[in-house]
């Protein structure tokens, strides 16, 4: 799977100069990406368009505001929680969620995450899957994963972005296999760099960023097939 782009010169923040510089040109500071899931063929190229066909447009589209922060070149967004199927886990225990609490960024393929919530999660996974985990491999250290030929079946994970834009992930998307017959949970708990959203859970979503509205929108989408405009 080729990448084509990184945030270098699509930062958020005073740092997109590129888009700033050729915004008018491609019509308007918007582009979209859609990043196929890990292990697909590295033939499949996962594209990034700029033009005014980036908007990310029809059914099970949702959108949250972007927090541009001063200084620093990323896009955040404010996450309120994550549900573990019908279970909802507030990002932070007070309850209180932070704006600009997470951020999202395609070049970390895992999502991190702080430690308190990571346990939650931890928690409640392990509470839902009819499996035992594998507690006694030292590979993988402290690291939630299960022996299995295929991936887990369920449960969903839902991250709940501000205004109301939930986003589903499958399986796919949260359970990761490093080698054959192993899933790992695709969240780990170092925080060192802020919570970061990454792109295992971004793959299989057209993701499109406006920075003349501050809005990010995903849609569910087979990016192994999508073809952006």
């Amino acid at each position: 799977m080729k990448l084509i782009w990184e945030f270098s010169g699509l930062e958020g923040g005073p740092y997109h100069l590129f888009l700033n510089q050729l915004g008018s040109l491609l019509g308007g500071r918007k582009f979209s990406y859609c990043l196929a899931p890990f292990h697909t063929d590295p033939s499949i190229e996962c594209n990034i368009t700029f033009r005014k066909g980036s908007q990310v447009l029809g059914e099970g589209v949702v959108s949250t505001p972007l927090v541009l922060q001063d200084n620093l070149p990323f896009y955040h967004v404010t996450v309120k929680g994550i549900s573990v199927g019908g279970k909802f886990l507030p990002f932070d225990s007070s309850g209180k969620a932070s704006k600009g609490n997470m951020y999202l960024d395609s070049g970390t393929p895992t999502t991190y995450i702080s430690t308190d919530l990571y346990d939650r999660l931890v928690a409640e996974l392990k509470k839902q899957i009819p499996m035992k985990p594998v507690e006694d491999d030292p590979n993988f250290g402290t690291q939630l994963f299960y022996k299995s030929k295929t991936n887990l079946r369920g449960p969903i994970l839902t991250l709940h972005f501000e205004g109301d834009a939930d986003v589903r992930l499958t399986p796919t998307q949260t359970f990761i296999p490093p080698r054959d017959g192993v899933f790992c949970f695709a969240m780990t708990n170092d925080t060192s760099d802020g919570s970061i959203y990454g792109n295992f859970a971004q793959s299989n979503f057209l993701i499109g960023f406006d920075l003349e509205t501050r809005m990010v929108s995903f849609k569910p989408s087979d990016c192994t097939k999508e073809k952006l405009p």
